[in-house]
This record gives C-alpha cells, sequence and structure tokens, in this order.
C-alpha cells in the first residue's frame, strides 16, 4: 500500500501531527508531482515562484507550494484521469452562476467515504439507534450531482435509517422549494417515534423550527437525536448566527440537547468535511493541512492570526485540487479542549468585498423566493 493509501486508510483520522506528518508529506510529495506531469499549468507556476515539487520534505515545504485560487475551479474544468475513470461527477450547489465540478476516479471516492466515515465517528456523530432522518438539502434523486446533496447522503451512514425525508424538491416549474409549514408538521409527527436526525442548510432548520415552536410549544424530541448542519450559519431571514447561538435556539424550538447540534465546514474544491467537535471547533484529520496566510504575500501567520484559509490535501488524483487558497478569512487554533489533537478552526468567515456564490448564498435564494410567494 502506498503512502496516500495508507493515510487516507488510518482508523484514528486525528493522530498527533507529528505521528503523521512523515506519512502525510510522502503522500502529498508524490501526488503533486503527478498532478505536475499532468498539467503544464501547474509547471509554469512552480517554475514562476522557483518552486521543486521533489524537494517537499516537511509540511513547512507543503505549504510553500504555489496553490490553485478557489475561483479558478469555477472558471476552469480540470480533470487529471481519462473521463472513463470518473465514476462520480459533483458540482457546487450554487442554483446559477460559477460552479465547480468535482470529479472522483474509483480510488478517490473509495479514499473519501472512508476518511469521512472515519472523521464522523472520531466527533460522536454515530450511533447505532435507527433515526428518522430530516434532510434540509437538494433532494438527491432530483440534484444527483449537487455536492452538498452527496455529503447529505454521506452523513446518513451515522446512524441506521428508520425513514428518509429529503425536504427540497423541484415545484411545477422546476425550482427548487421548501415547505416550512409541512416540514414542522412532519417533525412533530415523528418526534414521539425515536430520535431525529436534521442534516443539511441551517437555514432551512432554523425556518421550520420556527414553526414547530408556533404549532407545538414546549415539544421535546427524543435526547438522542442529533442535528449536522452545513452551508453557512444564518437563520430563514439570511441573517448571520454563531453555531452556539443556532445551538440554543434548537434547544429551546424542540428540546434536542444543544451538545446535539453540530456542523461540518467543507467546500466542493477541497472536498475534506471538517466536523465540529462538541466545543463547536472543526478539527484538521490527519489526510490534510491547514494554515491561515497573509493575502499579500501567501505567507503563513501562524496560530490565532487571522488570515486567508489555504487547504492542503493529497486524498484526489482525480484533480490538481491538492492545494486550495479559498475566500474564507479563519484563525486557527490547537490544544482543543474536547480533546483531539491536532489543529482546528477557531473561526470561519467569507472575506473580501465580492459576494461568492456558494451553497449557502443559493440556499438563501430558494427562502426569499419562497417569502416572495407567502
Amino acid at each position: 500500500m502506498n503512502a496516500l493509501e495508507r493515510l487516507c486508510f488510518l482508523d484514528n483520522p486525528f493522530l498527533p501531527p507529528d505521528r503523521t506528518e512523515a506519512l502525510f508529506v510522502e503522500a502529498f510529495r508524490e501526488a503533486v508531482r503527478a498532478q505536475r506531469r499532468i498539467h503544464p499549468f501547474l509547471r509554469e507556476m512552480d517554475e514562476a515562484r522557483g518552486f521543486d515539487p521533489a524537494a517537499i520534505a516537511s509540511v513547512d515545504d507543503a505549504l510553500a507550494l504555489p496553490p490553485l485560487f478557489v475561483g479558478t475551479l469555477k472558471l476552469h474544468d480540470f480533470l487529471s484521469v481519462p473521463a472513463e475513470s470518473v465514476v462520480l461527477t459533483l458540482t457546487s450547489s450554487g442554483t446559477s452562476g460559477q460552479k465547480t465540478q468535482l470529479y472522483f476516479d474509483r480510488p478517490s471516492l473509495d479514499r473519501m467515504e472512508h476518511l469521512s466515515r472515519k472523521i464522523f465517528a472520531a466527533l460522536g456523530f454515530c450511533s447505532d439507534r435507527p433515526a428518522h432522518y430530516l434532510l434540509f438539502s437538494y433532494d438527491r434523486s432530483e440534484a444527483s450531482d449537487v455536492g452538498t446533496s452527496w455529503s447529505t447522503e454521506q452523513k446518513m451512514a451515522c446512524a441506521p435509517a428508520k425513514s428518509v425525508h429529503w425536504l427540497l424538491r423541484r415545484d411545477g416549474g422546476g425550482a427548487f422549494a421548501f415547505d416550512a409549514a409541512a416540514t414542522a408538521r412532519l417533525l412533530i409527527d415523528l418526534a414521539s417515534d425515536g430520535p431525529l436526525r436534521l442534516l443539511g442548510f441551517p437555514a432551512f432548520m432554523h425556518k421550520a423550527l420556527t414553526e414547530v415552536a408556533r404549532l407545538k410549544p414546549g415539544l421535546v424530541v427524543d435526547g438522542e437525536s442529533f442535528v449536522i448542519a452545513g452551508g453557512g450559519w444564518k437563520n430563514h431571514s439570511g441573517q448571520p448566527m454563531r453555531q452556539p447561538e443556532f445551538a440554543r435556539f434548537v434547544q429551546e424550538s424542540c428540546g434536542l440537547p444543544a451538545e446535539g447540534v453540530r456542523d461540518v465546514f467543507g467546500m466542493a474544491e477541497h472536498g475534506v468535511p471538517y466536523g465540529a467537535c462538541s466545543q463547536g471547533h472543526h478539527h484538521v484529520p490527519a489526510c490534510s493541512r491547514l494554515a491561515v496566510v497573509d493575502p499579500l504575500t501567501l505567507k503563513p501567520l501562524g496560530l490565532g492570526r487571522e488570515g486567508l484559509l489555504l487547504l492542503l490535501s493529497p486524498w484526489n488524483s482525480a484533480l490538481p485540487n491538492q492545494a486550495i487558497l479559498s475566500t474564507d478569512v479563519a484563525v486557527l487554533e490547537e490544544n482543543c479542549p474536547c480533546g483531539l489533537a491536532g489543529t482546528y478552526i477557531a473561526s470561519v468567515r467569507r472575506g473580501g468585498t465580492h459576494k461568492h456564490k456558494g451553497c449557502a448564498i443559493a440556499a438563501q435564494e430558494i427562502l426569499d423566493r419562497m417569502a416572495a410567494l407567502s
């Protein structure tokens, strides 16, 4: 088994970084060299910066690799394997505007599915009790290529399904729509029949739970119910929220314990899920390394300082996305009180003056459209 397979199939995805650094560096160096052989523009980027991928011998060396800007993957379509090797193609979930194509060959898909399962289990997302799934995401049967729908479906591996309900479905005109009142009634009906699992966009959850609180004040769901949110912390009016604020709202609306309200940070262009622990911190698994960098020099700024988020991972052999410079502004820290080793994302927010089209913005457009029709 080569270094990449050994890295991605670790039983413990949160081993201390010093125990996985050599393995990460070996896997990353080989992945980068393979991509440089395929894509001339990557070689030209390296030559312009005087960078030699063969000389990557440490994480610091890896961080110096000229990255792809996240917007580049929205404008250009890249593929590093023969088209017939692609077994899954996903897009970012924007309903219009620029989209990112994310390709998987079979080895890459196997690596990501294994990584996701191990990450979610290590963070305490999983249970043996069957649960009713309320999926606040685009119906997978109607949006098979939407990345957030695929990732929502992946999180259903965390507990057996008693029933499954996709809640963003196409209306008569072909646009995605969300019925908050019907969702609230469904949640109330299922609440007496075991745990609920709410997955997807928190803005839609907020809208439905507001209706729950109106229709049945004092509702208390099963104590093993769980929320795994993703796609930006906003309420149904589009106002930013912090995760602790949202967790309190969920507990007050339906009695679901606040410690069972988690979320996952990620982006289609990078692919690795960064799940939140009980402290609300998004932990970095062994298969990736993150840094915050100065937007002008791209030099790492270190822990506790805010800068542009740079994401590294060698997992996907079908794309040249081993180093991605995002538009997100973040702060990184270490030694989380939850006990997991390594780095975590202490805070993250959108940077810049241009509103980049992403899943949270697309979701808000649906809510705005539904409000205009009501």
